[in-house]
């Protein structure tokens, strides 16, 4: 509804509009109410006396098939076994018995056998005899279980139609079931149930007899439906209720969509039920035409009450509503209406009469109102801070002509205000900074101005940052009341103070370049640092630094850090002449370039399209001058938009220049420097030795070429790395420990001289070689450390002899398993890791069988490569952390560690080591046999071994006591006929 609209009309037709709505409200709830309540009380008598019908008529069906199964019990009583066997007699029995009981069964009757046969029937011409009936339910239980029931309707067989049957069972003098005698109802043909169903309940409505256990209707007003079957459980949830012995009265929609009052009364004797309905248009037609009538009369007493209320309204509101149209007509075209006439001295006159003296009052008012504000405005525009004056709750009242300025410039819409800086904003709700650009990070300007506007506090003062994405800038804030009281609000004052902050910031930035230069940071760094501190103190900056070649030909990039790589690249051998650009002219030209837009300027003709593919539009260049004036190269700052320099652009470009030549100059004297070094590396070039030189990190500033002829690595490969990348974790290790030794000596207070040391390092192919190095450090004049050199000589077979004497002392040459002297050592080991665990250990004395009659027979070549199989055997079947060595001739000693703690389960687990060494040495050994002048032959030899095992803890016994021990259990073994296991404490395996 356009309550807008609604609003805009006439106060009478508002007055006429309630009331009629409050009238129709009332007259047609009222009527609404009523007729439900009628419909409702209809619908309860109706339905009782529904119920009631339907009751009656369901007991005098009930008394109907009551009295047919009583029938047929007395037939079924008189029916004896001698006769159910002469099908002739049985069959005269029952002509004789229906034609006394008057055909109670328009389908006739069946008697069966006790297998469900028919063997007579009546009338005979049905032909149902011989046919079997135990699928009808009611002939199958008065067979099985001697009950009198009566049948779902099913298609007869025979008759090919509608039936349903009763059955009672027939007994013999001993009461046991011998057959059944059935009464068939033909639902295709008049009935005894057709006086009540060919019967009308009402006009429209009629009966159903239903079957519920079988959700089937057994016969119908509407014959169409005989034999129909119910929606499945859960389709319709009133059917449903019905099944489930519900009685009514209820109304709902049927199948069909029809609305129908239905009761239902359930049939005792077969559990059936009678169900009468009638549609809802016929039970309520005299609701209906009632509920008509009453809604006419509604009608016409609405529209009666709507034209009494407007003639009414009309003639008392009739002064009013004219002063009204008057009093609208003159608002629309003066700022303050005329006094109106007084036509009438009733309440509108009087109400007339004091709209005029308002009218004259707040003339009088605004006049004084215009004067103020024109005073105040004078003073406020005089300021030459931003002012903003706020009431008691925050809302803005005033602003001067620079608060104007200073929005619309920092608006994101051109030519607008920013959002919530004109005046009826409550300021408090934006005036939030960023904690990080208060210079008092505990300082909240909102609550600050709260402060002052609750005289909590004289006044308040913070200094903020307002950054927007072109340049960085800073303001203050001062907060005064305007009175002595609350309700005359403050006058806020803020002042730009950017260009001081930027002088700080400046000369911040300024002394870190200075320092960097001071440290000997490399060029590439400094420029670096030059270049992106500009940008940080001025973002949507872009600046570029480009060195003149040694040639003083072209321009080469020293640092553009947010540029673009593709650009950088192209510029990057830019040659220097005129109208090649900003940089390219100003290098040339030696004096400042600037191009306010780079589409337009004919400077950057041939590179325009690169420009704008890195997205610049603008470039401000200034030449970088040596002492004597030479051009070093030039400073650039670029920006993304046509941009035109301030004052203020200018002198920070002159200045950024200035550092960079400082820089520049630097570097070019360090190069100087470094040439001046030329003659040192000569005098290292050709020596045999490694001559090199490291910073005070450790980090290559020099190597000599020997390297690479040692190493495979040149020398740029070198420099610049750290040490250790080149040393392996051992020699890593070994100079970390050199260089502990030197710092605490220098904590001390005592300066080393030349350190040696020996470093494997790795070479390029990922060989090992081994240097001697002699390492001296370099020092300043106040003796500290700034870096080293020294000499490193290869000493790799110096060290393999020393590693293949070691070898020799302590492993069998032929076998290269350790020999008698290393295996004491490491029992020695194992014997004290026994004792700390504690937990078992065990030695393995290992005996060839026959191994002397192969070396006799065949030399000692042939002997020494079944012992070096034999020790390869030997490793493969224990660990790693265990020992396999040789002690001399044939003889093994294995040493098992970490066994366990018990000694019974460190036994067992020794026997199976033991068996798995028997098993691998008992396997075939190939060896071949090699004779002068012949093809080599393979000879395969089969041997055994005997072992003797002894098992220990701690030191528990000397070493010799272990091993002989163990040597005396393998000649055990030996003597029980070889290939045998034996342990010292008597056990023994085989």
């Amino acid at each position: 509804m356009n309550w807008t609209r609604f609003r805009e009309r006439s106060l009478k037709t508002r007055i006429t509009l309630f009331t009629l709505t409050i009238f129709l409200v009332s007259i047609w709830s009222l009527a609404f109410y009523s007729s439900r309540m009628l419909r409702a009380d209809m619908g309860r008598l109706l339905g009782d006396q529904q119920l009631s019908t339907v009751s009656l008529l369901a007991d005098e069906l009930n008394h109907e098939l009551g009295d047919r199964l009583a029938i047929l019990a007395r037939i079924a009583s008189r029916i004896t076994p001698e006769m159910l066997a002469n099908n002739t007699a049985l069959q005269a029995f029952l002509e004789q018995s229906l034609t006394l009981e008057k055909e109670p069964f328009n389908g006739g009757i069946i008697a069966h056998r006790l297998d469900g046969t028919a063997v007579a029937e009546f009338p005979p011409e049905a032909g149902r005899l011989g046919v079997n009936y135990m699928d009808i339910d009611s002939v199958a239980t008065a067979l099985q279980l001697g009950k009198s029931t009566i049948s779902r309707p099913v298609i007869g067989k025979k008759l090919q139609a509608p039936v349903f049957g009763m059955s009672v069972a027939i007994r013999d003098p001993r009461d046991n079931v011998i057959g059944a005698v059935s009464g068939v109802v033909n639902l295709a043909i008049p009935n005894f149930l057709d006086h009540i169903t060919d019967g009308r309940y009402g006009k429209t409505g009629g009966y159903l007899l239903v079957a519920p256990q079988y959700r089937q209707i057994i016969t119908a007003t509407d014959k169409r439906r005989v034999m129909a079957s119910f929606p499945a459980p859960g389709v319709n949830p009133t059917i449903d209720r019905f099944i489930e012995g519900f009685s009514g009265p209820i109304v709902y929609v049927s199948a069909v969509g029809t609305e129908i009052l239905t009761s239902a009364k359930r049939i005792a004797v077969s559990g059936w039920d009678l169900v009468a309905i009638l549609p809802t248009s016929e039970a309520f037609a005299p609701i209906l035409a009632m509920q008509q009538r009453m809604l006419l009369a509604a009608l016409l007493l609405t529209l009666l009450a709507a034209a009494a209320t407007w003639w009414i309204l009309g003639r008392q509101l009739a002064p009013m509503l004219s002063a009204a149209k008057l009093l609208s007509g003159l608002s629309a075209t003066q700022p303050l209406p005329k006094p109106l006439p007084i036509t009438r001295h009733d309440e509108v006159g009087e109400l007339i009469a004091s709209f005029n003296r308002l009218v004259e009052t707040l003339g009088n008012r605004e006049k004084a109102l215009q004067e103020s504000e024109a005073f105040k405005n004078t003073i406020l525009n005089s300021m030459a801070a931003e002012i903003v004056v706020l009431d008691q709750h925050g809302v803005i009242q005033a602003v001067n002509k620079r608060w104007r300025l200073f929005s619309r410039e920092n608006s994101s819409q051109p030519g607008q205000p920013a959002a919530h800086t004109e005046a009826g904003v409550n300021y408090l709700d934006f005036c939030t900074l960023d904690a990080a650009a208060l210079a008092d990070a505990t300082a909240d300007p909102r609550r600050g101005i709260e402060a002052v506007l609750e005289r909590r506090l004289p006044s308040f003062s913070l200094e903020y940052a307002c950054h927007s994405p072109q340049e960085q800038r800073w303001f203050t804030m001062t907060v005064m009341p305007l009175g002595p009281d609350i309700e005359r609000g403050v006058v806020i004052t803020h002042s730009d103070i950017t260009t001081l902050k930027r002088a700080e910031q400046y000369e911040q930035f300024r002394g870190r370049i200075l320092q960097l230069l001071a440290e000997g940071e490399p060029l590439r760094g400094i420029l670096e640092a030059l270049a992106q501190g500009v940008e940080e103190l001025n973002p949507g900056m872009l600046c570029s630094i480009l060195l003149v070649d040694n040639e003083g030909q072209r321009l080469i990039t020293g640092a553009a850090p947010s540029l673009p790589d593709a650009f950088n690249a192209a510029v990057n051998g830019m040659k220097i002449r005129a109208a090649a650009g900003s940089c390219g002219t100003a290098a040339f030209t030696g004096q400042r370039v600037i191009v306010e837009d780079i589409g337009t300027h004919p400077y950057w003709e041939r590179a325009r399209a690169l420009a704008a593919s890195a997205g610049l539009r603008s470039c401000w260049s200034e030449p970088v001058r040596s002492s004597p004036g030479t051009v070093l190269g030039t400073f650039a700052i670029y920006h993304r938009h046509p941009h035109s320099p301030s004052a203020t652009h200018i002198e920070l470009i002159e200045q950024s220049a200035r550092l960079a030549s400082i820089a520049i100059e630097q570097n070019l004297a360090a190069e100087r420097l470094r040439a001046s070094e030329a003659h040192y590396r000569l005098l290292t070039e050709n020596v045999s030795d490694i001559v090199w030189r490291q910073d005070r990190d450790h980090y290559f500033t020099y190597i000599s070429p020997a390297d690479e002829r040692l190493r495979g690595y040149k020398a740029e490969q070198v420099i610049g790395r750290h040490v250790t990348e080149v040393l392996t974790a051992e020699g890593i290790a070994i100079l970390k420990e050199k260089q502990a030794l030197r710092a605490e000596a220098e904590r001390r207070g005592v300066h080393s001289g030349i350190t040696r040391f020996e470093l494997p390092q790795l070479c390029q192919d990922g060989s090992l070689i081994w240097l001697e190095v002699l390492s001296t450090p370099e020092r300043d004049a106040q003796g500290t450390i700034i870096g080293y050199h020294g000499v490193s000589r290869e000493i790799t077979e110096r060290k393999h002899a020393e590693e293949q004497v070691r070898k020799l002392a302590f492993h069998d040459p032929l076998t290269a398993l350790p020999n008698r002297r290393l295996l004491n050592d490491r029992l020695q080991q194992t014997m004290a890791a026994s004792a700390r665990a504690p937990c078992h250990a065990a030695v393995m004395f290992v005996d060839l069988d026959n191994f002397k009659p192969l070396n006799d027979a065949h030399g000692h070549v042939i002997g020494d490569q079944l012992l070096v199989e034999a020790a390869g055997r030997l490793k493969s079947c224990v660990r790693e952390v265990d020992t396999v060595a040789r002690f001399g001739g044939d003889e093994f000693v294995v040493m098992i560690s970490e066994l366990a703690a018990d000694k019974y389960a460190s036994m067992d687990k020794a026997a199976i080591i033991a068996e798995k060494i028997r098993i691998a040495l008992l396997q075939p050994y190939r060896l071949s046999i090699r004779s002068a002048g012949k093809s080599a032959t393979t000879l395969t030899h089969q041997c055994s071994a005997s072992i003797g095992v002894a098992l220990f803890i701690g030191h528990q016994a000397t070493q010799d006591e272990i091993l002989q021990w163990a040597d005396a259990a393998m000649y055990e073994a030996k003597q029980a006929g070889r290939n045998f296991i034996r342990f010292h404490d008597g056990e023994q395996r085989g």
